[in-house]
């Protein structure tokens, strides 16, 4: 909280440390929200700037990585709203992407394996609207627990359960789609 406090009253450089602490956990958010490195970059930049910008807003009365995880969480439904403008194509990419993959049978079977069905998950979490792909990042890649993430996402538990509960079926639902598809063909 003395980070906090100093750099409220204008020292750049607690606020540095603070950037320092905070970054790599706040770039992994973004990133898999995103699932563009570029974008990741960019978007963990315009977080921590809108943070120096409204730190006189932050009240203390959550934890300051909070705080910072939902600047986080709205700078990413910003730059996906600026995305869906180009929806249509990304869809389409996605399609091919697939149909691609469903017609190689050495790397459908190579997939299917375990050591690549994780890649294949996040693969298709990117798929995933972005309610949806929040609640996972958080709770499986980040390890928040449902209150953290309740309080990030300004949400109840039971709708962060319900989401998640979603989520995870909609994702098991697709990766089973593209197995029985492989196996099919194979």
């Amino acid at each position: 909280m003395e980070l906090v406090a100093a750099s409220q009253a204008g020292n750049q450089d607690a606020f540095a440390s603070l950037v320092q602490r905070h970054q790599r956990r706040v770039f992994n958010l973004v990133y898999r929200m995103l699932q563009s490195y570029e974008e990741a970059n960019e978007i963990t930049q315009e977080t921590f700037l809108a943070a120096w910008q409204g730190l006189s807003s932050f009240r203390g009365d959550a934890r300051f990585s909070t705080w910072l995880y939902r600047i986080a969480y709205n700078c990413c439904l910003k730059q996906l709203e600026m995305r869906k403008r180009d929806k249509a194509l990304q869809a389409a990419i996605q399609e091919e992407h697939l149909l691609d993959l469903a017609g190689e049978e050495n790397a459908a079977m190579t997939q299917i394996e375990a050591a690549d069905r994780q890649s294949l998950v996040h693969e298709h979490l990117s798929t995933l609207p972005a309610k949806y792909r929040i609640v996972l990042v958080l709770r499986h890649l980040q390890d928040m627990t449902y209150e953290e993430m309740a309080e990030i996402l300004t949400m109840p538990i039971g709708t962060i359960k319900t989401h998640l509960f979603r989520a995870r079926n909609l994702l098991k639902e697709r990766i089973q789609a593209i197995e029985q598809d492989w196996r099919t063909r194979g």
